[in-house]
């Protein structure tokens, strides 16, 4: 995710696939096929792109030195800390050192080897983080952000219950670009 070449339509584009391959993990999880699913290639193939697509983030807020950044950074790698449970201490008193238990490379190989239901707990984390704080993928570009927003308040609609809401948004993609543009 290179920050100052991303094509909003294929940022949006991506995002949609990762959450119909959310919501289709959650609905084959009750087949009895489940564990043939997991194991096809495009099943991996999928996995990966969510891995890379977490990644890519959390390099935008490695990248950056900016206070917004690190804050971002420090809420993300908390986050992280508690869903992979990281670090088995409720009492907090790891709070302030995440950065320091938490490094790049460390924080690389708990996403590989992370839970898929983990990486997408993650993935959601910083959709929301996109949606209600300053976005760290369009810093610059108000325009952009707030397509960006309005993007990921329909994903989180009420109206999308399953995979054929996704596609009518996805087929939707070009108007609503347009809508918001003007």
């Amino acid at each position: 995710m290179e920050r100052d070449n991303i094509d909003i339509k294929e940022l949006f584009l991506d995002i949609l696939a990762i959450v119909k391959f959310e919501l289709r993990f959650y609905k084959d999880k009750e087949s009895p096929m489940f564990t043939r699913i997991v194991k096809t290639r495009v099943f991996q193939q999928k996995l990966q792109k969510l891995k890379d697509f977490v990644n890519a983030y959390f390099e935008i807020m490695y990248s950056e030195d900016s206070p917004i950044s690190q804050a971002a950074l420090q809420t993300q790698l908390d986050n992280v800390a508690r869903i992979t449970n990281y670090y088995n201490d409720l009492s907090g008193f790891y709070k302030d050192q995440t950065q320091t238990l938490i490094t790049r490379e460390k924080l690389h190989s708990l996403i590989e080897y992370s839970h898929i239901e983990k990486l997408f707990l993650v993935f959601t984390n910083i959709l929301d983080y996109e949606h209600y704080k300053s976005s760290l993928i369009f810093p610059q570009d108000k325009q952009k952000e707030k397509l960006l927003k309005e993007f990921l308040n329909r994903i989180a609609s009420s109206d999308i219950k399953d995979v054929e809401d996704l596609v009518d948004l996805e087929q939707a993609i070009d108007t609503f670009i347009e809508g918001i543009e003007v």
